[in-house]
């Protein structure tokens, strides 16, 4: 029976090469700057809505 380890010479050199040999994850962690991060500050026009002489009257 042949166990295997982990992955071979072959995987681990173009892990190495592609630039993915140790991924760690940020997942439940807290992240240096990420509270000041992203958020855009949109401000969207008004438009303005017709309450008086529209079809339904003004008491609908």
């Amino acid at each position: 029976e042949v166990v295997e380890e982990g992955p071979d010479p072959n995987e681990q050199a173009m892990m190495a090469m592609m630039g993915f040999g140790g991924f760690g994850t940020t997942h439940g962690k807290e992240v240096r700057g990420n509270d000041t991060a992203g958020g855009a500050d949109v401000h969207k026009q008004r438009t303005w809505r017709q309450y008086m002489n529209r079809r339904g009257g003004f008491n609908r």
